[in-house]
Parts: structure tokens; C-alpha cells; sequence
């Protein structure tokens, strides 16, 4: 634990590894399902030096102190980051750890371990410990918003990134900078408005009366409050629903209560349907130099044939490169994920999404 000298708060800033100058050093006790006594015994524990893995770790702790859920609600919170692969591979390894460390306990309080005059030493402790890919960021974020309230590792809507960006031409931290070069005909009047296009991901709704909602959207870089009145709520109330990616066409108008912005609303899309509706083009770029790059993309692709959309394949491989159109029986169905999915695959160079503007037409 790296904290004050003398220090066991559990509220102190601490990390079960050693810090780099990168590291965020977060309370232990802020962590949902971490109660004062794990804290302590983990601040006890780490006196002795470092953390060399899980298995360390948990051998080291009190077990009295440290259960099950605890160990997880670490994990999830990235706690343990820097003894394991990765999250995914600390929470398979959980189980068989405990069991190994319980039996070490059971051994202990029955003298077993001090058998042949080896004092209070827990024996050597060798497990081979399974270890399997990262989970998806989705679930790396979910698991660090419920136990410590917010998001360290990214931010929902970074997958959608570059195509939302790319759709509506900036992103909640470019308000200042929209509102500041609003043209002199957007400036004069009571309450000045200025048409804008934003995106970002629901994260609070606020009902008031049964014509009016406010809804929060955030996309990692800033937050807006947008405010359905009337008609206009009626015609998206069923859009909007916590964590689902919206495009929203509206009037920004400065907030003099909050100091920041507000919206209000006139037109609203849901993502996931514009990129079914409005995809015209997706592009990949592939090197075809990595091994299994195309059966990966194709396997992919397959699961969304057929559809409308066409593709156009960038390739390069030894010596040679081209480009390749497929449309008809080889165009597919965009889905929102989809980007993403194609991004991660090895051998993978540039994915594009083209859009065509919803409000456009």
C-alpha cells in the first residue's frame, strides 16, 4: 500500500503495486464492497513490501478480512491491475486461489505448517493460474462505474468516437468554442439560440410533469443538459432511455444557472438507427501480410449479410496492394458495433463508416 507513513485509513490514497508516474492513486475505502476492515488488513499486509501477484496477495491479506465479493469489487475498480494479465484473468484465477489460501489458513490453525520446525512461515505456494483475453471495454467500464461510481479505463461512446464525430463535426467539449463563433444573426435577441448537431450517451433523466423531460448526455469530454418539451417529447420519449447513444438536433442557448450550456431539443435520432438507416459506405483497410487477417473479417462480415450497405477493401500484401468494391450478395447490415468488432481484429489497419446526415434529408 503505498500511503502516509503510519497511515491506515482506508479512505488514504493507496495502490497494491508499486506507482508509476502514471498511476491514480485512489482510496481504497471508496471502493463499493471494500469494507474498513479489508482496508486495514490490506494496508497490514503490504507493510512487508509489494504485491508480487495474486496468489501473493491473498496469501499475505487476512482471510478473515478479505472475502470473496471484496476480491471482486477490487478487481472490477482495476485495483489489482498490476497483478494479473489483465481483470479477465485475475477474476477466472479468484476461485482457485481462495481455495489454495483457505487450505494454507486450515493448515496453519491446525500446526501443520510449523511441523518441521518452520516457525509461522506459510509454505511455498506454486498454482499454474489460467489466463484468457481482456474483457470488452463495455464490461471493463460497467465494472468501474458500479464500484466506484464513474469510468477510469475510457468512456462508453469512445468505440463510436470517430464515426459521431465524423456525422455531426465536434464533440460536448467544443461548446465554448461553437458558441464563441456563432455568426452576429445568432447573437442579438432575448435568449439567443444556436441551431447545433451534438451526440453522447445518456446518463440521467429528469421527468417533470408529463409534457417535459431534461436529459443529461455526456461523451467523455463534456455534458449537456437537453430539455424535450411538449410535442417534441411526445415524438422521442421512446428514444430516450439510460446508456443508448443519441444524435440531437437543438437550439444551444447558454445556462446562466449552471454557467454552462443547455439544449433544447427539436429533432433526435438513436445511433444504433442511423447507422442501419444511413450507412452508405463502410471501408477497410487490411493487411493481408498477418495471418487469418481476411478469414477474421470475412467471419465477421458474415454475420451481417446480407444488407444494403457496400464495401470498399483497401488490401496489402507482399509486394502489391489494391482496392476492391463489393456490393449485392457481399454488402452487409451496419450495426453500431460493428466498427468497433473490425477495429480489433488483428491485421486491421483503418476502419471507416460513412454516414449520411439524418437531419439532412
Amino acid at each position: 500500500i503505498d500511503a502516509p507513513a503510519g497511515a491506515a485509513d482506508a479512505a488514504a490514497p493507496v495502490a497494491l503495486a508499486p506507482c508509476a508516474a502514471t498511476t491514480i492513486r485512489y482510496g481504497l475505502g471508496a471502493v463499493k464492497g471494500v469494507g474498513r476492515g479489508a482496508c486495514e488488513a490490506i494496508v497490514e499486509a503490504r507493510r512487508a513490501g509489494p504485491f508480487d501477484d495474486l496468489q501473493d496477495f491473498c496469501k499475505r491479506v487476512d482471510s478473515g478480512k478479505l472475502n470473496k465479493r471484496a476480491l471482486e469489487a477490487l478487481t472490477q475498480a482495476g485495483a489489482l491491475d498490476r497483478l494479473g494479465r489483465n481483470r479477465a484473468s485475475l477474476m477466472l484465477q479468484l476461485p482457485e486461489v481462495l481455495k489454495a489460501t483457505d487450505q494454507l489458513t486450515r493448515e496453519r490453525e491446525a500446526g501443520q505448517v510449523s511441523l518441521f520446525g518452520g516457525g509461522e512461515t506459510a509454505p511455498t505456494l506454486r498454482l499454474e493460474l489460467p489466463e484468457t483475453d481482456e474483457w470488452p471495454l463495455s464490461q471493463l467500464l460497467n465494472g468501474e462505474r458500479d464500484t466506484l461510481g464513474h469510468y477510469l479505463s475510457g468512456h462508453p461512446f469512445d468505440p463510436y468516437r470517430d464515426e459521431l464525430q465524423g456525422l455531426v463535426g465536434n464533440d460536448l467539449g467544443d461548446l465554448d468554442r461553437i458558441w464563441e463563433s456563432r455568426p452576429e444573426s445568432a447573437r442579438g435577441g432575448w435568449r439567443p439560440e444556436l441551431d447545433t448537431i451534438v451526440a453522447g450517451q445518456v446518463v440521467a433523466m429528469r421527468k417533470k410533469g408529463d409534457s417535459q423531460m431534461f436529459v443529461q448526455i455526456e461523451d467523455g469530454r463534456g455534458r449537456l443538459e437537453c430539455a424535450f418539451f411538449g410535442e417534441t417529447y411526445g415524438e422521442f420519449a421512446a428514444l430516450l432511455a439510460r446508456d443508448r447513444l443519441l444524435v440531437i438536433q437543438g437550439g444551444l442557448r447558454e445556462d446562466a444557472f449552471s454557467g454552462g450550456f443547455a439544449l433544447k431539443v427539436q429533432r433526435c435520432w438513436d445511433y444504433a438507427q442511423v447507422c442501419a438507416k444511413h450507412a452508405q459506405r463502410l471501408s477497410l483497410r487490411l493487411d493481408l501480410r498477418v495471418p487469418g487477417t481476411w478469414q477474421r473479417v470475412d467471419a465477421l462480415l458474415a454475420r451481417n449479410r446480407p444488407g444494403q450497405t457496400p464495401l470498399r477493401l483497401d488490401l496489402l500484401r507482399d509486394g502489391a496492394a489494391g482496392m476492391l468494391d463489393l456490393n449485392g450478395a457481399q454488402a452487409v447490415r451496419i450495426d453500431a458495433d460493428l466498427v468497433g468488432a473490425l477495429k480489433a481484429q488483428p491485421g486491421v489497419r483503418a476502419v471507416k463508416l460513412s454516414l449520411s446526415k439524418p437531419w439532412a434529408s
